[in-house]
């Protein structure tokens, strides 16, 4: 009984001397590979890796985690250490490694196809930084693989079919790659993924059908590619989905109804492309979206009234389509909306009054449609309004004084229309404004006199109105002032020697007046002018 014994405690010290003996070559394996990882590095600004000498313990080195059983290396996490060099293919000999994170420096040269030795590996992340060459199809062979950011590089060549093979995986950003090719068409074997990202790329083809099978997918950006074909009908099955970008393809066809499904989407993204037919009803069930971009595309219906309902919407763009009808007063419920550009449509009929109720409102741009009828007279309302653009429609009336209660106003474009009346007095009180358009009108007045205390701005297009009146000297304090035009009018008097004090101006068009007297000869000393327009005046 006691020889078992004794014979069974020399076994197990026999297995424990075994352990340790064969550990010890795999420790100095893995040790030699952080080296030549190391001598890979031409340049170390911050010193990262200054502690990687044989004084420390290499599970003590800078940016080292180990396996404390084992003291095998498990994670080599570098981020944003501006290093440079090359990722060096000896790091496939560290066979235990899990996280490989070298976010945000400087490397270059090709992703070492020897990572796929690595097979415990499941974050590797080589986000931002300049590596070349196309991605290597052994990362296929990483079957433990959860997170693969190779994103903002300038990695060329297809996306690896083997990539298919990483079922476990939840996410891969190839964005702000030079990558061509299609999507693989298995894509749908990755059941567990939330997030593909492979936004501005070279990538073509079609869409896969098979992305309908990633139902825990929540984000799927494919923006700025060069995708074609139609949006695939299994999209809609896509219930957890949150961000759809599919913007600046070639994508074409109808927006299927199917996306009104995917109920938890937050965004949706889909403008310039070739989309036709009507804007679908169906996404008036996205009842937590915040983004709705369709603009520049084909669409050619009304508005569906269901869009109203989102009472989250922040963005909504529906501009350069060839959408129809009346801008319905629904419109005012959509309390949340930041942004609202409707340009460049066939939108006819009044402005609707809902509109003011829009408080929260930065953007409104409806310029270039065929709208009619008065600006809302309490416009005011939308006092934190920074662009509105309503130039080129049949607007008509006077613009209402309350629009001087917009302080936070940048850009107010009202040319091509058919206003009339005055410039409203109290614009002095918008600081911030930079352009003033109200060229091609009817109106008529001075320029009054506190809107030259607005000396933020760069472009003041009054031409072809009524107005009249002297040009007075404070145009001077004026002194950002890029473009000046006030052709066509009926200004008198002196051109004032003033305006050479506006030394940013580019475009000078006082033509079509009735100024008198000589020409100042400050304006000659203008040095950025590259346009001066005088004529038809009576100067000497």
């Amino acid at each position: 009984m006691v020889s078992q014994r004794v014979s069974l405690i020399i076994i197990l010290v026999f297995h424990v001397v075994v352990s340790v003996l064969s550990a010890k070559p795999i420790l100095e394996t893995e040790v030699e590979a952080l080296k030549a990882f190391k001598s890979s590095i031409t340049d170390d600004p911050f010193g990262a890796l200054a502690d990687w000498t044989n004084v420390n313990h290499h599970c003590n080195w800078s940016g080292i985690a180990c396996d404390p059983s084992s003291d095998r290396v498990i994670s080599i996490s570098l981020v944003s250490k501006q290093l440079k060099g090359q990722i060096s293919p000896f790091l496939g000999n560290i066979s235990g490694l899990q996280v490989l994170d070298l976010t945000s420096n400087s490397f270059t040269g090709h992703i070492p196809a020897q990572l796929g030795l690595c097979s415990h590996l499941f974050e590797l992340i080589l986000y931002q930084n300049a590596l070349s060459g196309s991605i290597p199809p052994e990362v296929g062979t990483l079957r433990n693989l959860q997170l693969l950011d190779l994103g903002e590089n300038s990695l060329n060549g297809s996306i690896p079919e083997s990539i298919c093979n990483c079922t476990v995986l939840l996410g891969f950003d190839f964005s702000f790659n030079k990558l061509t090719g299609t999507i693989p068409p298995n894509i749908g074997n990755l059941i567990n993924l939330q997030n593909l990202l492979v936004s501005t790329n070279n990538l073509v083809g079609s869409i896969p059908a098979s992305i309908g099978k990633l139902g825990a997918l929540q984000a799927l950006d494919l923006s700025v590619n060069q995708f074609s074909g139609l949006i695939p009908l299994e999209v809609g099955n896509l219930s957890n989905l949150e961000y759809l970008h599919l913007f600046e393809n070639s994508l074409a066809g109808e927006i299927p109804r199917e996306l009104g499904h995917c109920k938890k989407l937050v965004s949706l993204e889909l403008s310039s492309n070739q989309f036709s037919g009507g804007i679908p009803s169906e996404l008036g069930n996205l009842v937590l979206l915040e983004r709705l971009q369709l603009y520049k595309n084909l669409l050619n219906s009304t508005i569906p009234l269901s869009i109203f309902q989102l009472k989250y919407l922040t963005h909504l763009g529906l501009s350069q389509n060839e959408l129809i009808g009346k801008v319905p007063s629904e419109i005012g419920n959509l309390r949340s909306l930041l942004v609202l550009t409707l340009y460049s449509n066939k939108f006819t009929g009044n402005i609707p009054l809902s509109l003011t109720n829009l408080s929260n409102l930065t953007v409104l741009s409806m310029s270039f449609n065929f709208l009619s009828g008065e600006l809302p007279s309490d416009i005011g309302l939308l006092y934190n309004l920074k662009n509105l653009t309503m130039n080129n429609n049949f607007l008509e009336g006077s613009i209402p004084s309350s629009i001087i209660n917009c302080t936070h106003l940048l850009d107010i474009a009202l040319a091509n229309n058919g206003l009339t009346g005055k410039i409203p007095q109290g614009l002095g009180q918008l600081s911030n404004l930079t352009h003033l358009l109200l060229s091609s009108n009817k109106m008529i007045g001075k320029i009054p006199d506190d809107l030259f205390n607005c000396s933020n701005l760069q472009i003041l297009d009054l031409g072809i109105n009524n107005f009249s009146g002297l040009l007075k000297p404070e145009i001077g304090k004026l002194y950002n002032l890029q473009i000046l035009n006030i052709v066509s009018n009926s200004f008198v008097g002196p051109i004032p020697p003033e305006i050479g004090n506006l030394s940013q101006l580019i475009l000078l068009s006082l033509a079509e007046n009735r100024f008198s007297g000589l020409v100042p000869p400050q304006l000659f000393k203008i040095s950025h002018l590259q346009g001066l327009s005088l004529h038809d005046n009576a100067l000497d």
